[in-house]
């Protein structure tokens, strides 16, 4: 029987040159550099989506705190600190960038720079929609009186 044993022999040093190391570098920076607008606005366009989904998913629990402890609920918009009290939780601030609408009932209107939309014990509301703008993108929030549910559509 014979055995034979696989010897690799080395012709100078293994790795990486300098050089090469640079030439990869030089093209991820290249890569990074080309796709980093596209991320950006991306990022854009999520984050209206995401901000306007934040506020229906808080106008929802407004609703079930409401109804669950059979004691009225308001959240409080306020146009000029532009930002969103829901309740005791934590307020909502909106970015700069963002500009918001309102359109409810004249006797929600405090000082006529704050809205107040209240929900009831039995899941019905004041109403209220908001309109929220960044960019060429837009998204509608409804929050139905009789009903108290609030539903969203984002605009192209």
């Amino acid at each position: 029987m014979k055995v034979f044993a696989a010897v690799r022999e080395c012709e100078g040093d293994a790795g990486f040159t300098l050089i090469e190391m640079l030439v990869v570098l030089a093209i991820i920076a290249v890569v990074a550099a080309l796709a980093a607008p596209g991320i950006a606005q991306r990022y854009r366009s999520e984050s209206l989506e995401s901000l306007s989904g934040e506020i229906v998913a808080r106008i929802r629990m407004s609703r079930t705190v409401a109804i669950a402890t059979a004691r009225r609920q308001q959240v409080v918009i306020d146009l000029d600190g532009r930002t969103i009290r829901f309740g005791d939780r934590p307020v909502l601030g909106l970015p700069s960038d963002v500009k918001m609408t309102v359109t409810t009932g004249r006797e929600t209107v405090a000082d006529g720079h704050r809205a107040a939309l209240t929900f009831l014990p039995d899941g019905s509301s004041s109403g209220a929609e908001i309109d929220l703008q960044r960019a060429g993108q837009a998204a509608h929030i409804e929050v139905n009186w009789l009903t108290g549910l609030a539903s969203r559509k984002m605009k192209p």
